[in-house]
């Protein structure tokens, strides 16, 4: 027979179950819901970022943490977690808290250390390289008793972190010239004045000589490109012969004049400031020269030039050293004055300049089957150039100090 249980003793008093944690009430300025709105709908706005300021926003509503978690299906302590950073702290609360991160394997010291070995140069260490590479630096970390243990990728994580890179070298080169600072200031004031000169009449030409130009064909043809893949030129070449091309560079226009040749000696510099003065300056007042200081630049025939077409009378026993023919060449009581650059200061000549032009849209890329084919290229070059692209270049450079 089945008898009744007997009913569950209850204690007089049940215990009160404690309530949750209630949700901040979030009330938004006319200026937090325009800046949170613009996150959540910002294209370039991240997801976690934008799914933040949603949150807020819809608190704004009155909604509940449930509701809210709910309708972003999201767990309900996240809801809770950034309301609550929101009214503690505002919209800078809802960005992410800095984190400790892994304790540093090395010490500041160390790291210095290592990166002032990374300045001196190897050999002043007893290794026999040029310059420094992470392994090399990394060894001599472990034997300089800097630390037991280091991994080449952290040296060069400091490295990159200081902005040092001994794995690139830039060439320089100081003038050694005594007069550069009068030949400078003498060449940038010419520039410079070339403008109020050519509305004179006035002609100001740079003028040098790209020497040793190779006549190159690849023994392949040129692949072109095609989407993905730039134009392939084969490595390999066949040398034809050189030619020299003397030119000359119009400061006011930017027209350019050339001829080219096997060489270059005195006598092929001389006949071509002798043309250029006859072609391309024919009534100009005065013509000023800029040149560097090649010997080619100050020989006998190329005074008796700038005589003949300044009426003047030259004596080559009057002018017997290179100094002599020089002097008389800057004086500037005749029609052609030459005006020369300081010894390693190329980059003061503007023919240099356009040099790099023909260079790169040119003869850096471009095949020839002859020297022939060469000359013809680089006339055909300068007569199109002059026609569609000559311009004077805008001279910037007054003089005052470069930073080395």
């Amino acid at each position: 027979m089945i008898q009744a249980a007997e009913p569950l003793a209850l204690p007089d008093e049940l215990p009160v179950l404690r309530a949750g944690r209630k949700a901040p009430r979030i009330e938004l300025s006319e200026q937090e819901r325009h800046g949170l709105r613009r996150r959540a709908r910002r294209a370039s706005t991240s997801q976690r970022d934008a799914f933040r300021a949603r949150i807020i926003l819809l608190a704004d509503q009155g909604r509940d943490n449930r509701a809210i978690a709910r309708q972003l299906d999201c767990d309900e302590d996240t809801v809770g977690k950034w309301r609550r950073r929101f009214a503690e702290h505002g919209p800078k609360g809802l960005r992410d808290l800095p984190r400790s991160g892994r304790p540093r394997t090395f010490s500041a010291e160390q790291v210095t250390r290592v990166l002032q070995k990374a300045t001196q140069t190897p050999r002043d260490n007893g290794v026999p390289f040029s310059h420094w590479d992470a392994p090399a630096l990394q060894r001599l970390a472990i034997e300089a008793g800097i630390t037991s243990s280091i991994h080449p990728s952290t040296i060069w994580r400091w490295l990159q972190q200081a902005d040092l890179k001994p794995h690139r070298v830039h060439f320089w080169l100081r003038s050694s010239d005594p007069d550069f600072e009068t030949r400078m200031a003498d060449v940038t004031q010419l520039y410079l004045a070339t403008p109020a000169l050519a509305r004179q009449g006035i002609a100001v030409f740079s003028v040098d000589e790209k020497t040793s130009i190779q006549a190159l064909e690849r023994l392949s043809p040129d692949l072109p490109m095609i989407p993905g893949i730039p134009q392939r030129i084969e490595h390999e070449y066949v040398r034809h012969g050189t030619r020299c091309l003397t030119a000359a560079f119009n400061v006011a226009t930017g027209e350019v004049h050339g001829l080219l040749t096997p060489d270059r000696p005195n006598t092929v510099f001389a006949s071509f400031i002798d043309a250029l003065c006859r072609d391309g300056a024919t009534d100009a007042p005065r013509i000023h020269l800029v040149m560097d200081q090649l010997n080619t630049h100050w020989s006998h025939e190329l005074c008796q030039v700038v005589a003949r077409w300044s009426d003047l009378a030259y004596d080559p026993e009057r002018h017997p050293t290179g100094e002599d023919r020089r002097q008389f060449l800057l004086h500037d009581d005749k029609r052609v004055v030459v005006h020369y650059t300081p010894k390693h200061a190329s980059w003061l000549n503007q023919i240099e300049i356009w040099f790099s032009v023909l260079v790169r849209k040119l003869l850096k890329r471009e095949t020839f089957r002859s020297v022939q084919e060469l000359e013809n290229r680089i006339l055909e070059f300068i007569a199109y150039y002059n026609r569609h692209l000559a311009h004077p270049y805008r001279w910037t450079y007054t003089g005052t100090p470069c930073r080395a």
